[in-house]
């Protein structure tokens, strides 16, 4: 290969690079944050915080302590709250499922606190209901664990169990 063949190849090489250069230049300037993406995301991480409060909360009661069940039942209405208003959240699209899960969430957290009040709030404890409330309380934490897989990407198998009607229309044709 010769000397001017090579400077020819190299300024394609250039030419081409500044093209690539320009035109990622140009996507990534125009891109814009989606606002409600963020704040919903700004909304989310802020849900799992207080996750994480309420956890290490929960985890500190003394159960020997006098107000061992009351601080337990503050603790769990508050989480409450905070799973009803993760659920009031509008989420972006993108995330299919989230909203119902989130819906669900809530509803298997009120229902646990709900029952939690129930077993603890009488003048003697009833384990029957208070495992009615736990139940309901890793219902409601699997279905976070659901959203948190889908807000990375990967959408739970067991969340989604369809057949593809095309295919089982191929299939039945094959069949026949």
């Amino acid at each position: 290969m010769n000397i001017q063949s090579e400077r020819k190849s190299i300024g394609k090489i250039r030419a081409l690079l500044l093209t690539t250069v320009s035109v990622c230049s140009l996507l990534f300037s125009g891109c814009k944050t989606d606002p409600e993406l963020e704040a919903y995301k700004t909304n989310m991480n802020q849900f799992f915080e207080n996750i994480k409060t309420f956890d290490d909360s929960i985890n500190a009661i003394d159960p020997n302590s006098e107000t061992a069940v009351t601080d337990l039942l503050t603790i769990l209405d508050t989480m409450n709250t905070t799973f009803e208003q993760m659920a009031s959240l509008t989420v972006p699209e993108g995330f299919p499922g989230v909203e119902e899960l989130a819906d669900e969430a809530s509803s298997y957290m009120t229902e646990a606190v709900y029952y939690y009040h129930q077993a603890f709030g009488s003048e003697s404890y009833d384990a029957n209901l208070a495992d009615v409330a736990k139940q309901n309380y890793d219902r409601a934490n699997l279905r976070i664990q659901y959203i948190v897989s889908i807000l990375h990407g990967d959408i739970p198998e067991e969340i989604y169990t369809y057949e593809d009607d095309s295919e089982s229309s191929d299939v039945d044709s094959e069949t026949e």
